[in-house]
């Protein structure tokens, strides 16, 4: 199987226990292993192809905090610490001459090449600036490493790994990252999707079939009004992502924007609790919705419910039988079907969404 695409992706938060025991306890992920510094205390928690790490700071001056090697601001000052997804770190086949062309195309370099050794091999990662917001890049070649993630950062003991009653947790049914979702100011698509256009190699693709490609995926409603654009690394670009294919190995993105005069909608509620765009959801691929909804909600997940009626609708029962879904079993978990959705995207957003490949999907409570 190809190593995914992205490396992992970071979380900046000020509780990082909070958030490693919620992933164990809840989600079934199992903790790797942990890195402690004067500056800050990072775990890498995982689910198969799956590798969030999570960065809490023990020092809150920035200058202090950009001397350590691995650690990249994600906000613009102590006082602005918040909690965000910020850094979605992608495998590159050749770092140098990846950093090359983004520096002659003056990408902000943010954390400049270093390498790091270990017993078990070398490492050589970058960090640069996305124009999204604070959204950063961590560039890994790790292709002359065998080790546990990066060096410095030490395996978690059996202790750690155990989450209730002394008993360590099964992995979870949650595979690898299916996408990732940008929330940006409406007009700002067309504007990302060349910058990584022309910085990565990502190309355009349509999230439905009836989609625009100039007005993108429109979705307006009562209480609904976005527009929705996707892109993913192109596999012929000569930028230097190390993706072999797609699936497992691919990177996608989404940018979701309001619609012009749409009033208080999710997205710039997002953008304002933020202090800005980024990241608002990652998309988790799982092989059977229904198993991992349910073995997640007994696990103490909320999700959002959907429309009471939502099960009843004439066009709606006919999807679900013509794929061959359950009705009893998508209801009874509240799993949303998406019949038109050509790449398996969603068609509304929350924190966070699962996806299976027939299109069904969850949204999950922050």
């Amino acid at each position: 199987m190809d190593s995914p695409c992205i490396h992992h992706v970071e979380f900046g938060v000020r509780n990082g226990m909070n958030l490693v025991n919620r992933f164990l306890k809840q989600f079934r992920f199992q903790l790797l292993c942990s890195r402690q510094t004067p500056v800050a205390r990072q775990w890498l928690v995982c689910s198969h192809a799956i590798r969030f790490l999570i960065t809490e700071l023990c020092e809150p001056h920035i200058v202090n905090v950009r001397k350590d090697p691995y650690i990249t601001p994600w906000f613009s000052s102590p006082a602005a610490v918040n909690d965000s997804v910020f850094n979605v770190a992608l495998r590159v086949k050749s770092i140098d001459r990846c950093l090359e062309h983004l520096s002659k195309r003056g990408v902000q370099v943010t954390k400049q090449l270093q390498t790091f050794t270990d017993e078990t091999g070398t490492v050589q990662m970058c960090t640069v600036k996305s124009c999204v917001g604070n959204v950063h890049h961590t560039l890994v070649d790790d292709s002359e490493y065998s080790g546990l993630f990066l060096p410095g950062f030490h395996r978690a003991s059996k202790e750690s790994e155990t989450t209730q009653n002394g008993k360590t947790s099964s992995p979870s049914d949650l595979y690898h990252i299916d996408h990732v979702t940008f929330c940006c100011p409406p007009g700002a698509s067309a504007g990302v999707i060349q910058w990584y256009q022309q910085n990565f190699g990502m190309e355009r693709f349509l999230i439905n079939r009836i989609e625009d490609k100039d007005e993108g995926f429109v979705i307006k409603g009562e209480d609904i009004g976005m527009r929705l654009m996707a892109f993913e690394y192109w596999k012929c670009a000569e930028t230097g992502l190390a993706m072999k294919e797609k699936g497992i190995g691919s990177v996608k993105f989404v940018i979701a924007e309001a619609l012009p005069k749409q009033g208080p909608n999710q997205i710039n509620m997002f953008i304002e609790n933020h202090g800005g765009p980024g990241v608002q959801h990652i998309g988790l691929h799982t092989s059977d919705i229904i198993s991992a909804v349910a073995q997640l909600q007994h696990q103490g997940v909320e999700f959002n419910e959907p429309p009471y009626t939502y099960y009843t609708e004439v066009g709606q029962l006919k999807e679900m039988v013509a794929i061959g879904m359950d009705v009893n079993s998508l209801k009874d978990t509240g799993i949303l079907l998406d019949t038109e959705a050509d790449s398996h995207l969603p068609s509304k957003l929350d924190d966070c969404s699962i996806l299976e490949k027939s299109s069904p999907y969850r949204l999950v409570k922050n």
